[in-house]
């Protein structure tokens, strides 16, 4: 894979103004865009991070490409809230008539509905229904019909049969609550509400009742309603498990977090080993989670996973807690275990394609959405993430061919917009600039006013050598969105990389009239006031940047020039001293960074402080894996033995440092200098 690199890293070395020093490799990027599901206009730039550190004369310049985040995929990497048929749990489903009597056509439709012979149960109650039999035990085949009915999905005929029971008995607590079981998935809410105020009217201490008709309030959204009955089903029952579960829900959607997770507790204690208790463990591993108590999370989906080991979610959920605490190997093992028990739950499966993404566990991902896409194959989103995935393994073809499949789908979509900017990215990483300069002006033909297109269109024309193609797009984007500063950015890079230092200047100063808080901008500038020997302003960008950001990769690398500059100039101990702290302060944002130790190396000499020069550039040597950065090193270090007067030790430091660097002709010129001063020791 040829990472898509950062849009400038420049070097200086210490000695000649015009020996050669090449970059460390610049930090990889991804830079490829996502499809959501409603893949809308909207644009969101990332920005390449151009470095500068002087760690002496020269500047290198690394010209790579800025790239774009079109559209951000919502990965579904948080926590899957868990199983469960609602939000609520209801005491009982359907209630069941519990009826004695001698009449056989009841006996056997009973015992047919108990075996799942419903069409059998059905005509046996019937024959009930048309006998002589009497008003309660047709009553009782009625409610029988209408509950085979409710759980077939008629509805409407359950409601009837329902009714018909009541003219038979309309004294029955239970066909009331049938009754409004069945106008409840109707979603006929008054009429619920009416059946079940009856039920409780004529069985108040039913607690089940209760539970059912706080359940209605609560699809309605009066959490208010469903509170006092959930506490109207406690008083009678303190321990009953569902009102404890659907009280705690109620208070969490009423804002009460702490009473409603203590509820969801009692709840799991009351429940113990049911489904309540698995649904109040595992709502409670998720609360955890958000609140960022990952051992508390996890000591709950274990207790959800020990009373049902078989739910996808739980697993997955764990996953994320470990994953939370870095423990990657209980990460893996858990997303595993989540992927062999689910089936076909495209939450569940997409959230485990993110999962393995993240342990960067590729091909796992792969064949996660590759079945996904069985099901879903004609969905752009995910065809977009199985081409990220390819493109993050470094197989470009791959993802290509994902890519040209959504404008081949719906060409002329946004969707395939967002394709065809990507196939541009990739045919750009692949070095066939001709090729991204076509997707790109696809891409164009969709949006013509998009500038994100325009912008990267730009960098293709750079990189294939079309300047005054690539300076006119870059002011088109600008022109088209002012209020993107990234255009203009690649005018002043560009205008830097040529070395016309007075138009870049101005550039660079007109983007941070603009935008103050550019830190790219700042570090720029201050390369720029370097190269035209203005010191004093290049230290002063460099502080810009720290201003903005001291923490970041770009404040680092601004420590690293604050010391090389400020012990270039400083004639007294104060600003050694001042030095000495940004080399420190560059070497604590990256431990062993090599430009870091460099830079300390450099104010160690300066001070003549020689033998702590010598030892940091060994460290140098050690830590960096440029070749020409260790035969900088090697200079200084061969610098320092001959201070010392250790021509033997000199001539072996400049003798290593043009092994690794041939072309470096200070070192030759001090090489041949170390071995007349040793020679002329010998003879002495």
């Amino acid at each position: 894979m040829n990472p898509f690199k950062k849009n400038r890293l420049t070097l200086t070395q210490e000695n000649k103004e015009t020996s050669p020093l090449h970059s460390e490799e610049p930090d990889k990027k991804v830079r490829i865009s996502s499809i959501e599901p409603d893949a809308s206009e909207s644009k969101n730039f990332l920005k390449a991070k151009s470095t500068f550190i002087i760690s002496a004369v020269l500047v290198i310049i690394v010209l790579g490409g800025v790239f774009f985040i079109t559209k951000l995929y919502q990965r579904p990497t948080g926590f899957l809230q868990p199983h469960a048929e609602k939000s609520l749990h209801d005491a009982e489903k359907r209630l069941l008539p519990d009826v004695i009597s001698e009449n056989i056509h009841l006996r056997r439709g009973k015992e047919s509905y108990f075996k799942g012979y419903f069409n059998d149960a059905i005509a046996e109650f019937k024959e009930v229904i048309e006998s002589s039999a009497s008003d309660a035990e047709k009553a009782v085949a009625l409610t029988y019909i209408g509950i085979i009915s409710d759980e077939q999905g008629k509805t409407d005929e359950a409601i009837e049969y329902y009714r018909r029971a009541l003219r038979f008995n309309g004294s029955d607590p239970l066909i009331y609550r049938n009754l409004a079981i069945a106008y409840r998935r109707k979603q006929d809410y008054a009429a619920a509400k009416d059946a079940i105020e009856r039920a409780i009217s004529l069985d108040p201490q039913n607690t089940g009742n209760r539970v059912l008709y706080g359940n209605i309030l609560f699809e309605q959204r009066d959490y208010a309603g469903a509170k006092k009955m959930y506490q109207e089903a406690l008083e009678r029952d303190p321990e009953n498990p569902s009102a404890l579960y659907n009280l705690g829900i109620v208070l969490l959607k009423s804002g009460d977090k702490v009473s409603g997770m203590e509820y969801l507790k009692k709840a799991g204690e009351a429940d113990k080993i049911g489904k309540v208790a698995h649904m109040s463990y595992s709502k409670l591993g998720v609360l955890y989670s958000s609140m960022m108590d990952y051992n508390s999370a996890e000591k709950y989906l274990k207790m959800a996973i020990a009373v049902n080991p078989t739910d996808p979610i739980d697993r997955y959920n764990m996953g994320l807690v470990y994953l939370k605490k870095n423990d990657k190997e209980k990460a893996l093992a858990e997303f595993l275990k989540a992927q062999e028990l689910t089936r076909n739950d495209a939450r569940v499966l997409e959230g485990l394609g993110e999962a393995y993404f993240t342990l960067k566990e590729y091909d796992k991902s792969l064949e996660i959405y590759h079945k996904l896409s069985e099901t879903l194959n004609r969905d752009a989103r995910i065809l977009s993430r199985i081409a990220e995935i390819y493109y993050e393994k470094g197989d470009l073809g791959n993802a290509y061919e994902y890519y040209k499949k959504i404008t081949i789908m719906e060409p002329a979509s946004e969707n395939a917009r967002i394709a065809y900017l990507n196939m541009g990215n990739i045919m750009d990483d692949a070095g066939r600039y001709e090729e991204a300069i076509e997707s790109y002006k696809k891409a164009l033909l969709i949006s013509p006013k998009d500038d994100a297109a325009l912008y990267n269109l730009g960098i293709a024309y750079r990189h294939a050598g079309k300047v005054e193609l690539a300076l006119e797009v870059w002011k088109k984007a600008a022109d088209l969105n002012p209020e993107n500063p990234r255009p203009l950015l690649a005018i002043a890079d560009f205008y830097y990389e040529k070395k016309y230092f007075d138009l870049a200047m101005d550039e660079y100063q007109k983007i941070l009239r603009r935008w103050p808080n550019i830190q790219e901008a700042h570090f720029n500038l201050g390369a720029v006031y370097y190269h035209t020997n203005q010191l004093d302003y290049a230290i002063g960008e460099y502080k810009k940047v720290l201003e903005i950001n001291d923490r970041n990769d770009l404040a680092r690398k601004a420590l690293v020039n604050l010391a090389i500059l400020t012990s270039k100039k400083s004639v007294d101990e104060k600003g050694m001293d001042e030095a000495l702290q940004y080399a420190q302060k560059a070497l604590l944002l990256k431990a062993n960074d090599p430009e870091a130790l460099f830079s300390l190396g450099v104010v160690y000499y300066r001070r003549e402080m020689i033998d702590k020069a010598i030892d940091v550039m060994y460290q140098v040597v050690r830590a960096s894996k440029d070749a020409k950065k260790i035969a900088d090193a090697y200079n200084y270090i061969g610098m320092g033995y001959f201070k010392k007067g250790s021509y033997r030790k000199a001539l072996q430091a400049f003798n290593r440092g043009v092994e690794e660097d041939p072309s470096n002709e200070e070192l030759r010129v001090n090489r041949k200098t170390a071995a007349d001063a040793y020679e002329r020791s010998l003879g002495e």
